[in-house]
Order: C-alpha cells, then sequence, then structure tokens
C-alpha cells in the first residue's frame, strides 16, 4: 500500500504551497479530528448502515463548512479502484449534538447512490473532499459491500471487526477506552476504569481519522525490543498524534487491521465474500451460505447473537480460522443496530446487569456476570495473557510465536522445528494476544481445562506474555497500561482485586491452537498482528494461512 494509492483522508491539499495554514491546521486539530472553530475549512461524512448489498441506496450524511464537496468511492482490495464520483455539491453545516458520541450527529442526508449490481462484495472507502478558496479537505467514510447472493461467488466469509472499531472511534470525544469528561487519574485504579470510558456508543458518527487509512509506513504498536536501560514507551502513538491522527486509530480499524487481511486474500485468489459484524445481528443465518470464516486483526468485541451465529456455524460443519487477538467483550445493540452498548470495567452499571438473559448483559465474556469464556467459540481467552512489545510490558519478548507441535498440519511445509520462534522479526507476537491456562508434560503444553477451554484442544504454539505493565525507573518511560487492566481482571474473574488474584493472571500465553467443535474445526492465531505478517508476506505465517485455508476450504 502506498500513500499515493490509498492516501489517508482528512489532510488538506496543497501542502507544498500552503504551509503555514497545514501546520494552523494541524494545531488546531482535536484527539478524534475535529476542529472546534466556526471558520475551520473541514468536511465530516458516515454512512447510514456499516454494509450493504447491491442494488441498495447508500446514504451519506456530510457536515462541512466547505463552499461545494464531492466523494469519491473507491474499492479497498488487491488494487485500490475508484468505482464511482460525485462533485459539485452544495455544501452545508450541522450542529453537533452535546452527547454526540452516545446519540448520533442525526444529520439529514446529504447525498445518495444506488450500488450497480457488478460491484463485486468488499471494502469500499467513501472519500469526501470539500473545497473553499482554493482549498481542500478530505475525510473517510467506509462500508462493507455484501454479496447479492452470499456463497455463490465464493465459500470464504470473512467477518470485519466493526464492533470492535466502534469500541475505538472517538470521534465526537469519547469511545470505550475514553471519555472527554474530566476524570481524576489518581486513587484506586478500578474506579479510575470504570469513569474513563464511554458504554453507548453510536454507528451515526464519522470514523476517527486514520480509522480507515493511514499512510504506508505509519508505525504499528507491536514495537520492536527495546535496548537495554532504554525508556519504554508507545511510539505509534507519538506519531499518531504529531500528524493529527485519533490516537485510538492505532489499535484498531480498516487501515492497519482488517483491510491487510482483506487485501492479502484476494491477491491470493481466495475472493472473500465480506460481511461486517453487524451483518451477524441483522441476519444471524448468513453464514450458512459460506464453508469456511475468517476474521482478523484486533478482534475483540462481540454480540451474544454473533456469537451464537458463529457457534451454530461451526457446529453444523463450518471452518472458522480466527487470526486476531484479543477476544473479550460482550456487547448489545440497541436502537435499531444503531447504537452500541458495553458497560466494560463498570458492568456492574449495565441496567440489564441482572436480566435473566444473559445474552442482555454486557462485559468481559469471562467474568461472573456472563461466565461464557471466549474459547470455547474463539479457540482462546482474551484476559488470559494480552500485551506484549508495547511499552513496559514485554518490550524485549519472544516476538512470534514458539512452536512445540511441529508436526501438525497448519505447519505443513513451513520448515519449523520444535523450539522454533515463527515470525519474531516482525514482531508477530503483539501488541495484544489471546491465550489459555496450560502447565507443561514431557515438553509439551496442553490446557488445565480451568479457564473453560475444551481438553481436546491442541496448543500449537505458545509465548509468554503479560497483563501487566513492568516499570524500570528508566528516565523518559511513559506507562500506558500499569496495573489497570490486572486489577480489573482479578476483580472480574477471580472475584477480588487482591494480591493473589493478581499473581495468578499476571502471567499469561498468547497461543495457536486448533479444535473441533461439533462437526467444525477452529484454528486460532491469537495476536492481533497476524494482519500484519500477511502485509509483510512473513514466508511462515503466509504457508501457515495457505494450509488452514486450504483444508477449510476442501
Amino acid at each position: 500500500m502506498t500513500e499515493a494509492r490509498r492516501g489517508d483522508g482528512g489532510i488538506p491539499a496543497g501542502r507544498g504551497t500552503a504551509e503555514g495554514q497545514w501546520q494552523s491546521w494541524l494545531e488546531r486539530l482535536t484527539a478524534d479530528g475535529w476542529i472546534d472553530e466556526p471558520d475551520a475549512l473541514q468536511i465530516w461524512c458516515y454512512t447510514g448502515r456499516p454494509s450493504y448489498a447491491p442494488g441498495e441506496a447508500v446514504e451519506l450524511h456530510v457536515s462541512t463548512t466547505a463552499d461545494t464537496w464531492g466523494f469519491e468511492v473507491w474499492r479497498d482490495g488487491a488494487a485500490f479502484e475508484k468505482v464511482h464520483e460525485v462533485t459539485g455539491l452544495r455544501g452545508s453545516e450541522h450542529p453537533v449534538p452535546d452527547d454526540v458520541v452516545a446519540a448520533g450527529c442525526g444529520w439529514p442526508v446529504a447525498a445518495t447512490f444506488e450500488i450497480p449490481a457488478e460491484w463485486p462484495s468488499g471494502g469500499y472507502v467513501v472519500v469526501c473532499r470539500g473545497q473553499r478558496d482554493g482549498l481542500e479537505v478530505g475525510q473517510d467514510a467506509f462500508f462493507v459491500l455484501r454479496a447479492s447472493l452470499p456463497g455463490a461467488a465464493s465459500k470464504l466469509a470473512l467477518v470485519v471487526a466493526t464492533y470492535s472499531w466502534q469500541e475505538y472511534n472517538d470521534w465526537g470525544g469519547g469511545c470505550g477506552y475514553f471519555s472527554d469528561e474530566h476524570v481524576d487519574q489518581t486513587g484506586d485504579p478500578l474506579e479510575v476504569r470504570e469513569k474513563s470510558f464511554r458504554p453507548r456508543l453510536s454507528f451515526d458518527r464519522p470514523w476517527s481519522r486514520g480509522m480507515i487509512r493511514v499512510p504506508d509506513g505509519a508505525p504499528r504498536l507491536a514495537a520492536p525490543p527495546a535496548p537495554l536501560g532504554a525508556a519504554v514507551g508507545v511510539p505509534a502513538a507519538d506519531w499518531a498524534i504529531s500528524n493529527g491522527y485519533s490516537v485510538w486509530t492505532i489499535a484498531n480499524g480498516w487501515a492497519r487491521y482488517d483491510g491487510l487481511t482483506a487485501r492479502w486474500l484476494e491477491a491470493e485468489g481466495y475472493g472473500p465474500e465480506l460481511l461486517s459484524q453487524w451483518d451477524l445481528d441483522r441476519d444471524p443465518a448468513v453464514l450458512d451460505h459460506y464453508d469456511a470464516v475468517v476474521t482478523t486483526g484486533h478482534d475483540e468485541y462481540w454480540t451474544a447473537a454473533g456469537r451464537r451465529a458463529l457457534d451454530s456455524f461451526v457446529e453444523r460443519g463450518g471452518r472458522y480460522a480466527r487470526l486476531a487477538g484479543n477476544i473479550v467483550w460482550q456487547v448489545r445493540m440497541e436502537d435499531d443496530l444503531h447504537t452500541q452498548v458495553c458497560h466494560k470495567y463498570a458492568a456492574h452499571a449495565d441496567p440489564q446487569r441482572h436480566n435473566p438473559d444473559v445474552d442482555q448483559r454486557t462485559g468481559a465474556f469471562e467474568a461472573h456476570c456472563i461466565n461464557h469464556p471466549p474459547v470455547t467459540t474463539f479457540g482462546a481467552n482474551g484476559l488470559r495473557g494480552v500485551y506484549s512489545r508495547m511499552g513496559g510490558l514485554s518490550p524485549r519478548g519472544a516476538g512470534g510465536f514458539i512452536v512445540y507441535r511441529p508436526g501438525h498440519w497448519a505447519f505443513d511445509g513451513a520448515d519449523v522445528y520444535y523450539g522454533d520462534v515463527v515470525g519474531a522479526d516482525l514482531p508477530l507476537v503483539g501488541f495484544e494476544t489471546d491465550g489459555i491456562d496450560y502447565s507443561f508434560h514431557a515438553g509439551l503444553p496442553y490446557p488445565t481445562g480451568e479457564d473453560g477451554t475444551p481438553a481436546h484442544l491442541e496448543i500449537l504454539a505458545l509465548t509468554p506474555v503479560t497483563l501487566s505493565e513492568e516499570d524500570h525507573g528508566h528516565a523518559g518511560s511513559l506507562l500506558s497500561i500499569a496495573d489497570g487492566d490486572l486489577a480489573f481482571a482479578a476483580e472480574a474473574l477471580a472475584g477480588s482485586d487482591t494480591p493473589e488474584n493478581r499473581d495468578r493472571l499476571r502471567y499469561g500465553s498468547a497461543v495457536i491452537t486448533h479444535m473441533t467443535k461439533g462437526d467444525g474445526e477452529v484454528f486460532c492465531a491469537g495476536t492481533t498482528e497476524w494482519c500484519h505478517g500477511l502485509a509483510q508476506r512473513e514466508p511462515q505465517v503466509e504457508i501457515i494461512t495457505r494450509n488452514v485455508l486450504r483444508r477449510f476450504l476442501g
């Protein structure tokens, strides 16, 4: 991917001739990308739904201070191809509601276009551009185009993690990790966590800048190993802030995660048909048309209904490949699937906390309030390890998966030996991972079952990771996680935040696993960076992925 081909959106045109205006724009840019000044040239847009089918009309909701505007539609696959363009529309600005994060923008429809029957399934970027006084500014919207006849052209579905994207979308002043309301960051870490996020997130608002496109070479969260004595931090966050991108987009979205796998699959000839997680709630039977399903990147949040659809698919004989990391949270969709709800660290505040229907509750899948370990669906758990190669979280960890069962079919042709480390140079293991409780016997890891892992699950590779950030006191270090997640996990999984419970959960694993489930099977490569391995064409990552898809597609 190059910046010239895929761009990055939101940057005013003419930087070479208007450097002072560019610098002024950058300095006024807020964390989510909005410039809170009435005279600033800007344009923001969102689509009416996360996904569409051919023949349906895409509704664009736009607010702009530009005199005129237009938009281009690009299909982002093996090639970045423009498929539609409209220019010369009259600009109109609309107010941003006070609680836009939860309630949405409520902007009127500014333009529509009907999707032609011949457009193939895929990820589509809508680049909106506004012009005024010789200057231009742009911003990206996005939609998934599902197939008109699901499964007719391809038996492989790629489900993009739009619910996880939304939790990281801070457009308007908040997301599932950040609230624009002042929060005292001192005191009890659990209390701080409970106040530092927004539980209700509307799909009726733009994506933060960097969620859909970023320049080629933008740094990733999983970093190279830190030299001895070096300060630790998050260079990717520094880059985002310095270049006017939302800092949360370094952790999720089409640009850095799902899109990488979509392009690789298409370039390799697999021709995946794309779905959004929203589609599984819209039509739980949509997976019935496929033989294999893939999820990828930072696939962290699912509704109970979507998870049940995936379970049913596999149990009836479907194959599921999780090329993703950090499966943790159950969310709930409300307002006719326009509002996403997850009370996360404050699950006790969920109005549905005591609903007898556990599917209506929100929080961690492994927590007592839900008690539905993700491993039974996804092949690993999200709170049994988590972090590596970020800040003080295993900054010099192995970086790759340590192979323990080289004879497994997934490694055919990959030339792996017992003890090899797959993907160490990327690094492949980081920034967030999935793991399970394990023990060793005769040099091989086995699940203990204490975290709900089925006894027949095979651990193919395993690498130590951690849930707690270490502070070595190096000058200039910036800790981002500290012990907040460890405190939450101790409370949610073990019942109380005590030193003993912290010690039980402080260290864990990133895993590659395989298991049968009903008449189907599940392969899990539990890291957010598997997509990066494919994009970088790491040979063993590609071979393993081809082996999985060859078996799963018959």
